[in-house]
């Protein structure tokens, strides 16, 4: 299926909404990527301390986890991007899964200020509730991304 887009007086045919099966592979295995690490990070932050001499502290893998999280965060924010101007444009535009894709939109932009802003932050109160609400919300987001995927909307006129 091809989208239109009115400019002015003209109509621009823009590429079908179906992302090419490279950039679908590069997406799914940054998105397992991302909410995997992220996951695995909570389970060890709060689930798997070890016992040291001198009482809990944090789990040796805790810290790859983190590590691996951030790698897998920048790769996706980049891809974001590119959602952006090949996918997410031209759905909304056409009138295609707004909620949905709106959604996860709103949710990904979350999580990308909320992750800048959980490195950035210094003052230990703001810091530990911006971190339960990205942990909380990215926990969410592959139900999110589920339903916008399975959805079976299709795209309404204006």
């Amino acid at each position: 299926m091809t989208a239109t887009r009115a400019t002015g007086t003209r109509t621009v045919l823009k590429p079908p909404m179906r992302i090419a099966r490279q950039y679908r592979i590069l997406l799914y295995v940054t998105g397992w990527g991302v909410w995997l690490t992220g996951v695995l990070w909570v389970l060890f932050h709060y689930f798997m301390r070890v016992k040291g001499p001198f009482g809990f502290k944090t789990n040796p893998l805790e810290e790859w986890w983190l590590i691996t999280h951030g790698g897998f965060a920048v790769l996706s924010t980049f891809l974001f991007g590119w959602m952006w101007s090949q996918h997410i444009v031209i759905g909304w535009d056409m009138r295609w899964r707004r909620r949905s894709g709106g959604t996860m939109a709103g949710v990904t932009i979350f999580l990308i200020l909320s992750g800048y802003a959980i490195y950035y932050i210094g003052d230990p109160d703001w810091l530990n509730w911006t971190a339960i609400a990205h942990w909380g919300i990215g926990v969410a987001a592959l139900a999110i991304f589920f339903i916008h995927w399975l959805s079976k909307s299709r795209p309404r006129r204006a």
